[in-house]
């Protein structure tokens, strides 16, 4: 009996291809659209749970609090002594790691590259899980030329050779060291957010750097990440009352000098500390800094819904059809009740056909999602892999809604239909249809979606454009960027100036510790008893003109004061803010140095320019000319008018001044623009989501309409007679379908409106929602629908009244 139901479907499928096609085509789309999002959703909400001590490991961080008792601000980057006394002092604490990263030159043979490398305490192989492919993890780091790689950098620079034993040269300062590679690490999950390629000892940094040395018992200078592994038994939740009479143990005289200074009047306390799950790092933006900036868990979430919308959706679609569709079977049931059908049987061969058509769906679906997956990856920057016993959990809610949906889809004709009398069903006395009012329902509910997602997607477009064309607070074009790959930035940049100065086609030459967009170095210090975070900036003296930036108040640099080097310093208006300054010139940054005496003072401030993405307020900030910094980055601002004649040039001169280093450059509004590629992606996700939703609503609708007009064939046939014309045939179609569409752009815009709001307020700079995206998303889906109407309606319209009046 069971194969008996199957035979008939694929026959009803075999007589009505472009009905069974819309359908199966339709869901499978939405199927394959909402596993890969579900694949990127699990892998963002399982960052950091490779780790087999995940739910014991923390990141500690600092927290500042307002008067009130709110939270002011948070960082992650601690002094050096932080870990080793958490171990001392909270029983709690079995372990620690520091962690920190430095760009260094990096060699080996002829392979030279410049590399982020990560420095670690020796028992970060126990405290972390990153297995080693090959070598020792507990004495991989113990000595201090020791060096750890990836999979990826053993490849890179060793080839295919064992690099077990050999060496590769790192330079740290002014000269390379050689280094022992003592382990190779299997491949990093792409979901973590500890992540390195050249690894070296902690230790290491202490002894190669005289000011790192002297920062080692330094509880004033923030620099270094700090994780912890808790005991089996600990509880984080009573950390915090320690945490606070830890930080009071090593900042004794804090609280008291604030009050006596009037800087802090609440009556609990300024600053604490606080422990971080591992887990909660990815997805909580609210805990600054670290080795990767985290995901706003927004975007998941929304990542989510848009998948569960598209799913729903080609659900939706497939329900509408099967139950428009389902009008023109009642004489097909009238005949079986006839012939002695039971109503049980009826409505097992309704399901059988839903479920058939589901299943096929769901196959061509998990297809679909296989073959596009690398497309999907190239989309989202991530390493997805599609294995469908691995993500069983990942397919099996998206499974079931499909075949949850040919159940539904199947329900209507199944219960309702076979319930009818024969007799009613062979008079044709039924009118059923599909615009009846739960298709009508379906309908809005689809367009109400797909308008959400084209209002999100204009929203992100528009803010987009906001962030690539406002006005940063400095002149970004036309500014090249060379790193200096090693080499001693003061002396390549002077000999660059000398071969390049007489050029017209070369404006300004000047340099920087870091650029827009290359991370960013920010010192802690304790100013009058509160801890500041300040980023800064070593620059030369011509920074601020080449930069185009505008002064406010004061003087910049000037090259003739040699005291401008250690005693001066230029700060942006933010800072100003932040401490409180109402007359800045000549205020002097106290306990940025070791002794009063050598603290630098204010010699000017600068307009706010942003100098970090445009998701954050602008930050604190201050210029030095400090000699004891390097200078990492060579800006160039060049002409417009022969740019490739002009890059030669600078890639001649490094040539003759570095031989051995690369020319390694880019354009500063290519730099600015990469802070932005996380939400470009989104934005583009966001843009295939609403193509995909509007086609599978389409395809409902050009079913639904199809349907449509075969239930009105005669009516049509009759109005032509009585005279209507091809165009009023065409509108009388329509209108139903476009005031569908029109209530789903009305449902759908306040909650488009709620959401982008929450959206757009993740950035400090942001754009108004216009009336007008309201209007383009509505035209856009309203100009959609009657295009695919049309398709239905015109033919109707112009066909031939006599065959119309002969139908049935």
């Amino acid at each position: 009996m069971l194969a008996n139901y199957f035979k008939i479907a694929l026959r009803n499928f075999r007589k009505q291809p472009v009905y069974a096609g819309i359908n199966v085509v339709g869901l499978a789309v939405g199927l394959a659209f909402c596993v890969l999002i579900f694949l990127f959703v699990r892998d963002e909400w399982t960052y950091d749970r490779h780790h087999e001590n995940a739910d014991r490991l923390y990141r500690a961080h600092r927290v500042s609090f307002t008067p009130e008792g709110a939270v002011r601000a948070t960082d992650n980057w601690l002094p050096m002594p932080m870990g080793p006394a958490l171990q001392r002092d909270l029983p709690e604490v079995e372990a620690f790691v520091r962690l920190t990263y430095r760009n260094h030159f990096v060699q080996s043979a002829a392979t030279t590259f410049e590399e982020r490398v990560i420095y670690a305490d020796a028992n970060v192989f126990e405290v972390f899980t990153f297995p080693l492919r090959r070598g020792n993890p507990a004495t991989a780091l113990t000595d201090l030329n020791t060096v750890v790689l990836s999979q990826e950098a053993a490849r890179k620079y060793f080839g295919e050779d064992d690099p077990l034993g050999k060496t590769l040269a790192i330079r740290l300062g002014t000269d390379f060291q050689d280094f022992i590679v003592t382990g190779v690490a299997e491949a990093i999950p792409h979901n973590s957010s500890v992540r390195f390629d050249i690894l070296l000892p902690f230790a290491k940094l202490v002894d190669a750097f005289e000011r790192v040395r002297q920062r080692a018992e330094n509880w004033n200078a923030s620099a270094y990440l700090t994780y912890v592994l808790l005991a089996e038994n600990a509880s984080p939740a009573g950390t915090d009352e320690k945490l606070l009479q830890f930080r009071q143990r090593y900042y004794p005289d804090e609280l008291d000098f604030l009050r006596e200074r009037g800087y802090w009047t609440g009556d609990g306390i300024p600053t604490s500390y606080r422990l971080q799950p591992i887990t909660d790092i990815h997805l909580n933006p609210d805990v600054n800094g670290g080795l990767a900036m985290p995901s706003n868990p927004l975007y998941s979430y929304l990542l989510a819904a848009i998948a569960l919308a598209v799913l729903g959706i080609a659900c939706i679609n497939f329900m509408t059809l099967a139950i428009g569709r389902s009008a023109s079977r009642a004489r097909e049931i009238g005949v079986r009740k006839v012939v002695g059908a039971h109503r049980r049987q009826l409505m097992a061969q309704f399901w059988a056909e839903a479920l058939l058509m589901s299943g096929v769906a769901l196959a061509l679906g998990l297809v679909l999602a296989y073959l596009f997956l690398p497309t999907f990856n190239a989309l989202t920057g991530k390493s997805l892999h599609f294995d469908l016993a691995a993500n069983l959990a990942t397919t099996a809610m998206p499974a079931a809604a499909t075949l949850l949906a040919g159940l539904i889809a199947g329900s209507y004709p199944a219960l309702v239909l076979s319930g009818f009398r024969p007799v009613d069903a062979l008079k044709n006395k039924l009118r059923l249809s599909g615009s009846n009012a739960l298709t009508q329902s379906l309908v809005v509910v689809q367009f109400a979606l797909s308008v959400f997602l084209i209002i999100g997607t204009l929203v992100m477009l528009d803010q987009l454009d906001y962030i690539r064309t406002t006005n940063l607070g400095f002149d970004r074009e036309h500014l090249v960027v060379v790193s200096t790959n090693g080499v001693e930035g003061e002396t390549a940049l002077a000999r660059v100036r000398a071969e390049l100065g007489a050029r017209a086609d070369v404006v300004g030459i000047t340099g920087s510790s870091t650029s827009f967009a290359r991370g960013g170095a920010r010192v802690g210090f304790d100013y009058k008893g509160e801890i500041r975070q300040v980023n800064e900036f070593r620059v030369t003296h011509n920074y601020v003109d080449v930069m185009g930036m505008e002064l406010v108040a004061g003087r910049v640099f000037d090259p003739n004061l040699s005291t401008d080097s250690t005693s001066a310093v230029l700060v942006n208006e933010a800072l100003v803010r932040e401490f409180g300054w109402t007359d800045p010139l000549g205020e002097p940054l106290t306990g940025l140095t070791e002794s009063p005496e050598t603290d630098p003072v204010v010699v000017g401030v600068l307009k706010d320019y942003n100098f970090q993405s445009l998701e954050n307020a602008v930050d604190p900030l201050m210029l030095t000319l400090n000699p004891n910094d390097r200078i990492n980055y060579l800006l160039a601002r060049i002409a417009p008018t022969d740019i490739p004649a002009t890059l030669d040039a600078l890639r001649a001169a490094w040539t003759r001044i570095a031989p051995a280093v690369p020319f390694e450059y880019s354009f500063l509004d290519d730099d600015l623009n990469a802070l932005y590629e996380d939400d470009a992606r989104w934005s583009r996700i966001l843009g295939y989501a609403s193509l995909f939703a509007i086609l599978i609503a389409c395809l409902g609708l050009f079913g639904l309409v199809a349907l449509a007009v075969a239930a009105r064939t005669k009516e049509i046939g009759i109005r032509k007679v009585m005279g209507a014309t091809a165009p009023g045939l065409a509108v009388l179609l329509s209108k139903d379908f476009a005031r569908l569409v029109a209530v789903a752009l009305v449902l759908a815009a306040p909650v488009a409106y709620f959401v982008m709001e929450r959206w757009l307020d993740t950035f400090a700079f942001r754009i108004e929602i216009s009336w007008g995206i309201f209007l383009v998303a509505g035209s856009l889906a309203l100009a959609i629908a009657l295009m695919t109407v049309s398709a239905q309606t015109i033919r109707a319209a112009l066909g031939d009244p006599v065959k119309a009046l002969r139908y049935e």
